[in-house]
């Protein structure tokens, strides 16, 4: 079957290695990292692979590259050869089977990170990488085979992923000492009227949400700081000045640092369905993998 495969030179693991890097990358001299013997070995691995193919892989866009439509195809084909092959040579040595998980900041600290010792227990043969990224990459990287698992929004599941809910995310009010010494009584809109906060910088799904509600209820949102992720909010919060609407999961570690939690009954539009999501085709090619993830996903339910 795989004689005529053979037949012609051009084709190699590590020319496959390459290719992936270089995709990954989005050019030569990022995966090179700047090492010019390096990009020139990758350069002329992929024309090597192109003539093996019969078929242009990538093509220059800018300064950098992109696969073709049969460059994304090898990419997939290529990542989950070499994905079988290390998860046997790991297997044959007694090594630990390497899982990666993609989740944003704040699911990676208040949610895995957590779990991490159940985890340990169940897992004892595994080693755990958890990268912080977007949803969108998430996504994209499960599609591609380059990530194993992803936490993620219910309503960011695309084929051919699979999912299982992990449950609801919800939302609370957090209060430093000095925000909760100025704060109205009541537990309703009127809380958040004027009270200094903390939030997501940017025009984000979180961030337009809350400025949708505060025109609905006609109340004024006094933002003070604008941070890049929740985690760093709540670090924030350490100030003892400040306020800020986070995910409730927060409220264990932020507990222990006096910082009150209030539940708002208008941010229960804030709420959240995350899953816990795979790429179906990943555990005929990793059959570890169907195993680790009923762990996984049980350790990591809400």
């Amino acid at each position: 079957m795989f004689e005529k495969l053979l037949e012609q030179t051009g084709i190699s693991l590590e020319r496959l290695q390459s290719f992936c890097l270089v995709g990954e990358a989005g050019g030569f001299t990022k995966a090179a990292k700047g090492n010019p013997a390096k990009q020139s070995l990758f350069s002329r691995q992929i024309k090597e692979l192109e003539g093996f193919f019969g078929t242009e892989l990538m093509r220059r866009m800018g300064r950098g590259i992109v696969l073709t439509p049969a460059g994304e195809r090898l990419n997939v084909v290529a990542r989950e050869c070499l994905a079988s092959l290390w998860d046997f040579k790991t297997e044959s040595k007694g090594l630990a089977l390497e899982i990666a998980i993609g989740a944003g900041e704040s699911l990676i600290r208040w949610r895995l990170l957590p779990q991490f010792a159940h985890i340990q227990k169940h897992l004892p043969n595994v080693r755990l990488k958890f990268l912080n990224l977007p949803t969108s990459e998430i996504v994209r990287r499960l599609s591609d085979g380059m990530i194993d698992f992803g936490v993620i929004r219910k309503d960011a599941i695309r084929r051919p992923l699979q999912s299982t809910s992990l449950g609801i995310v919800g939302y609370s009010l957090f209060l430093s000492s000095g925000a909760a010494a100025k704060k109205k009584a009541g537990t309703d809109a009127s809380l958040l009227d004027g009270l200094p906060l903390a939030t997501l910088e940017g025009n984000g799904i979180f961030r337009q949400e809350l400025e949708a509600v505060a025109r609905r209820l006609r109340i004024a949102l006094n933002i003070q700081l604008e941070c890049s992720s929740f985690p760093l909010v709540g670090s924030a919060l350490e100030a003892g000045t400040i306020a800020a609407i986070l995910p409730s999961t927060a409220g264990v570690e932020l507990s222990r640092l006096g910082i009150k939690r209030v539940d708002l009954p208008i941010l229960k539009s804030f709420d959240r369905e995350i899953c816990f999501a795979w790429n179906p085709r990943l555990f005929r090619i990793r059959a570890a993998l169907e195993q680790a993830s009923k762990v996984l996903s049980q350790a990591l339910c809400l």
